[in-house]
């Protein structure tokens, strides 16, 4: 089975050493609540030797043998006793219901303490790593979300960081409160007899070597089992999304082959982990079983046998027997570990990933809008060959300069250097005189508003889509004014709830004229003195547009606005029209100009009127 096209191998992996150094870091702030936790299962495994140590009380009760007071809970219980008025046996029939009881609470309360404050630190530390993961990839590069897909970023918040949380809920939990048991038992069978205890010591090797060699096989099969879910995600949310075009050109086949190829190689990495899951249990359980026989068989060798009273000799058999349990399940966490501990790794790597870079300094209120492109080439990060050319270009503030040309010609890439989606290389912008690149980022952001043709609507509220973001503060005076520059305040007001109507996903149940009318009441609402036009009345019908045409007439007086046309009669009345082909300005003037030069510009005029 082919992998999906999602999976990209990584180098430079992290060792479990220092993925375990940064969960703990994020755990750290909560150390009294782990301390908590870890005393809650000592009480617990505390209490799982002590059952083995009652059985001692109780075996040399029944005998009659005061050698009871040897053992632990017969030490502790025979303070209690007074002999002048009830027998031994008397007392140990009173006694080890009571002591039942008195563990079985004591284990309850531990068992408790334990799994719920390890279960706090666990969800807070999911909880903050969660929004770090989410924080990190918003504050990534624009080159980095355009080589990883929706579906491989989403599947990291959501799939990934649950795998992180198995690990550190039920696998914390088992490592915790069962090892500690392992080593209370064993702790207790040193006590009782060591020689035989160092049995259990022969196979350990063994067990570790086990566990060694099946937690490499899980961590690759989790790696996979990932990549493999991002693939998954990826191709869900281009079919749900695209569903009208699916349908409207027969893709459901092929949609359907890349689900079922990407969900089959899940099922196939998904099956290669349990398998070594369920082999690697059983085999340890055998090395257990196979320990405990050699014990028992050196117990009653006759010249062993005589240093042990039989009370003695149930009470470390039961301890050994105690053993399985625990063993067991720390053998059969090592899935869900390795699990966590390969998503915890791609977590950290995306975490770890370069943020959008913010070096400069420069601040300013508002700025005039004066911007000078110099001498600028650009290349996609990744890119074979540049995009824009020797670009020069003024545009005085105020005035309204229209960027056409045929598509593919780098204007819609000139208008995203100027918000600095990308580092410019080569080349230098200057708003007011000042690089772009000496300005803060979210400063040099407030001075721009920008309409584009791919609108993007929350799944919110009218009035939050139209004063999003920094414009949260915005009065409802403010918003409603903003609509009816927008022309968008008829059908708000026709919605449901008006501006208090929730939005489906990206604007479902909008056309796209209103989409683009909110999304323009939103550029309105900010006020910026930099105005950035891309297509903003691609979606308009011929009235709405020339509504809209109104509007953005009166908001792009006295401001700097770039606008990008293909609709060229949108453009006529611009300051400066500056015609762009195969990444380089071929000329630019005004309407008139152009006409009159014969070139390119005349072209593409003369074709759309002929269109």
């Amino acid at each position: 089975m082919a992998k999906p096209a999602s999976y990209v191998p990584r180098q430079g992996r992290m060792s479990d050493w220092q993925l375990y150094r940064r969960l703990v870091a994020y755990a750290l702030p909560y150390w009294r609540l782990f301390a908590l936790s870890v005393l809650g299962f000592v009480l617990y495994s505390a209490g799982n030797a002590l059952l083995a140590d009652m059985m001692r009380f109780l075996l040399d009760s029944l005998g009659d043998s005061r050698g009871a007071e040897g053992g632990i809970v017969a030490g502790i219980a025979y303070r209690f006793w007074d002999e002048t008025t009830t027998t031994q046996m008397e007392f140990a029939r009173i006694a080890v219901p009571v002591a039942a009881v008195v563990l079985a609470c004591g284990r309850a309360t531990g068992y408790f303490a334990g799994t719920y404050f390890m279960t706090t630190v666990a969800r807070n530390l999911i909880h903050k790593l969660r929004c770090e993961l989410f924080d990190g990839i918003m504050a990534a590069p624009c080159s980095f979300h355009d080589r990883h897909s929706q579906g491989a970023l989403i599947s990291k918040i959501t799939f990934n960081v649950e795998q992180v949380s198995g690990a550190a809920t039920k696998a914390l939990k088992v490592i915790i409160g069962e090892g500690l048991t392992v080593l209370v038992l064993i702790g207790y069978m040193l006590y009782m007899n060591w020689r035989l205890t160092l049995v259990f010591f022969v196979v350990a090797p063994v067990i570790a070597l086990v566990v060694s060699v099946v937690g490499k096989h899980f961590r690759r099969y989790s790696r996979r089992i990932q990549n493999s879910m991002g693939e998954v995600t990826q191709v869900s949310n281009e079919s749900v999304g695209g569903y009208k075009e699916i349908r409207l050109f027969g893709g459901q086949e092929q949609q359907s082959g890349r689900f079922q190829q990407a969900s089959n190689y899940n099922r196939e990495q998904s099956l290669k982990l349990a398998f070594a899951d369920a082999l690697s249990t059983p085999v340890i359980q055998t090395l257990l079983a196979m320990a405990l026989a050699v014990l028992v068989w050196i117990a009653l060798d006759p010249v062993m046998i005589a240093d042990f009273t039989s009370a003695d000799l149930v009470a470390f058999l039961t301890a050994a027997g105690m053993l399985g349990k625990p063993i067991r399940q720390l053998s059969g966490i090592q899935a869900t570990v390795q699990r966590g501990l390969a998503a915890a790794e791609d977590i950290f790597a995306q975490i770890d990933t370069d943020k959008e870079r913010d070096s400069g300094t420069h601040t300013a209120q508002r700025v005039r809008g004066d911007l000078a492109i110099r001498q600028l080439t650009f290349q996609y990060p990744g890119g074979e060959s540049p995009v824009l050319r020797d670009i020069d270009l003024q545009v005085p503030a105020g005035q309204t300069v229209a960027l056409v040309g045929r598509s593919g010609s780098g204007k819609s890439t000139l208008v995203q250097l100027l918000a600095r989606f990308y580092d410019i290389e080569q080349g230098e912008v200057t708003l007011d005189g000042v690089p772009i690149a000496d300005y803060q980022l979210d400063n040099l952001r407030a001075q721009l508003a920008m309409v584009s043709q791919n609108v993007t609507l929350f799944h919110d509220t009218v009035r939050n889509n139209i004063a999003y973001g920094s414009l949260a503060n915005a009065t409802d005076e403010a918003v409603r004014a903003a609509a009816e520059s927008a022309f968008a305040l008829d059908f708000i007001e026709q919605l449901p709830q008006g501006f208090d109507t929730v939005l489906g996903d990206d604007g479902g149940g909008l056309s796209g004229g209103q989409r683009q009318r909110i999304a323009i009441a939103r550029a309105i609402l900010k006020d910026a003195p930099v105005l950035i036009l891309d297509e903003a009345t691609s979606a308009l019908d011929n009235e709405s547009e020339h509504r809209i045409q109104r509007a953005l007439e009166r908001i792009m007086a006295d401001r700097t606005t770039i606008v990008i046309a293909h609709r060229l009669s949108t453009v006529e009345r611009a300051d400066c029209i500056v015609v762009m082909d195969a990444g380089r300005i071929v000329a630019q003037g005004s309407h008139a100009e152009l006409l009159a030069q014969g070139g390119l510009y005349s072209q593409l005029y003369h074709q759309h009127f002929n269109d």
